[in-house]
């Protein structure tokens, strides 16, 4: 028999799949078609960025009362698995299955619901909590609304949203490669973006070292983070990843070229990240990729995916109240940290049961009727040409 926790995952995960796919870069997709080693990826990612934030985040930004015992500082890993990740699965159902107009509402849909309940119960978190301490504008509601406050000069309300702007921008890259016909060509496109990446971060970096109060150092700035340069890489070896699975291309030349832009993301990265561990990731990516590792298709693992973008978006700032209030009531460090961890999962299962998926699933029926009204109303060519006279 089942105990009670093996009831709650097994009846939870068959309840959000009677919905379909969630995930914001993924998009509806048959059941059967689905590598369930990615899905554990998103879950892996999301859990390490919650970690981070419950333990290392915390114990420098507002201190715990007492020591923790340990800290997890490895955030920036899970956010550059998440880039490689969103590469490869963008590309997956993107490149020759969508139109542009599809792929743009898909991402809508998917994305800005969640976020904007987000942004503003952070608005009163922010506004009214003694944690925060943070006096708002109108400007930065409405900067934040955007999913890119820092392009207008502000702070992310919810910390960990800062990668949604970079996420929003490769969806717009997506698009207008697709405009103009860059996936006809993906080697040569990725190269020359990428290459266009290293040359412009090493002359960015070479001015601001030289001139740090050059006149040029704000434009160089916007330009970027506009072309999230420095992330760029992580994207394109993803991209290249699902043209080697889908057999399109030289994979010698796709493989020699993953290899490059792994090496151009490390020459350009600010963050210090490990070579060897991004060499270990993207092996991660490859083998799930192909479906070949088991162990992942865990139960918990996968019902963590199907929550994992509202569990992404709620557990910062909501988590970091609940452990502050659960310390002021004089509940241990550890015991906090785990109970909002508990409650942060809570939060983000009722948000997409009762909010996200049955919104985002009128939203795609209507999205549906619509175009079939248009196809219907659309005369087809046969029928457009005047008849013949007798």
């Amino acid at each position: 028999m089942e105990s009670v926790p093996e009831q709650f995952l097994s009846l939870g995960y068959q309840k959000l799949h009677e919905f379909p796919m969630l995930d914001p870069m993924l998009g509806s997709k048959p059941k059967s078609k689905r590598i369930l080693e990615l899905d554990a990826l998103r879950a892996i990612s999301c859990l390490n960025l919650l970690l981070f934030h419950f333990t290392y985040v915390y114990a420098n930004k507002y201190g715990f009362s007492s020591p923790l015992g340990f800290t997890f500082p490895y955030g920036k890993y899970g956010v550059q698995l998440f880039f490689m990740l969103s590469g490869f699965v963008n590309a997956m159902t993107f490149v020759g299955k969508r139109s542009v107009k599809d792929f743009m509402f898909a991402r809508a849909i998917r994305i800005f619901p969640s976020y904007w309940a987000v942004i503003l119960l952070n608005v009163f978190l922010l506004s009214y909590l003694p944690l925060f301490h943070w006096q708002l504008s109108a400007g930065e509601i409405w900067a934040n609304l955007s999913t890119m406050p820092r392009l207008f000069g502000y702070e992310n309300f919810e910390p960990v949203t800062w990668t949604l702007q970079i996420e929003m921008l490769f969806y717009a890259t997506l698009v207008i490669m697709m405009l103009c016909g860059a996936f006809k060509n993906m080697l040569k496109s990725l190269m020359i973006m990428v290459t266009t990446c290293l040359l412009f971060c090493t002359c960015a970096s070479a001015i601001n070292s030289s001139y740090p109060d050059s006149f040029l150092s704000r434009p160089l700035w916007i330009i970027e983070n506009v072309c999230y340069m420095r992330n760029m890489p992580l994207f394109a070896m993803g991209m290249l990843l699902n043209e080697i699975k889908n057999g399109r291309g030289n994979t010698k030349l796709n493989i020699a070229a993953i290899i490059y832009f792994g090496v151009v993301f490390q020459a350009i990265d600010l963050r210090d990240h490990n070579p060897a561990v991004t060499v270990m990731l993207f092996g991660l990516l490859t083998a799930c990729a192909w479906g070949k590792v088991p162990p992942l298709r865990f139960k918990p693992l996968l019902f963590i995916s199907t929550i994992s973008y509202t569990l992404y978006l709620f557990h910062n700032n909501i988590g970091s109240m609940l452990i502050y209030a659960l310390e002021d009531m004089g509940t241990g460090p550890l015991a906090a940290v785990i109970i909002a961890t508990v409650l942060s999962i809570a939060v983000g299962t009722a948000t997409t049961i009762w909010f996200e998926q049955p919104l985002t699933t009128r939203l795609r029926g209507w999205w549906k009727n619509r175009k079939s009204d248009q196809d219907f109303a659309t005369p087809s060519a046969s029928n457009s040409k005047p008849a013949s006279p007798a």
